[in-house]
């Protein structure tokens, strides 16, 4: 059986339902992963990544063309399973050294000028 892979998230379940329905139309199998979790209770959609859209690895290049179609990727998108990612995202570390750069402003404050 062939692995799941992700070829696109969204917030909401109902923002994926359109594009399943073209994919399954196209006689592909796909699965809305995390789709009860974040219908139960929206707020934690970011928390665990969304709803996932999942097809089986063999269908992968089918389904660009539709997400294409859809906008919801890029001409020049590629898939690469080969090329595991390095490090940690630019986005991630800024948010983790303005975390602790503030965190240690809020100790110097107290321990030296209060």
């Amino acid at each position: 059986m062939d692995k799941m892979i992700t070829v696109a998230t969204f917030h909401l379940p109902q923002d994926a339902y359109i594009i399943r329905g073209r994919i399954e139309s196209e006689g592909i199998f796909c699965y809305l992963k995390d789709e009860l979790t974040v219908q139960s209770d929206n707020i934690i959609s970011n928390a665990i990544g969304g709803v996932k859209l999942q097809v089986h690895e063999s269908d992968v290049q089918q389904v660009l063309p539709i997400l294409e179609e859809a906008g919801l990727i890029e001409k020049e998108f590629v898939i690469d399973r080969h090329t595991p990612e390095k490090g940690i995202p630019r986005e991630l570390k800024f948010v983790l050294v303005t975390g602790a750069v503030i965190s240690g402003l809020v100790l110097i404050y107290y321990f030296f000028l209060s």
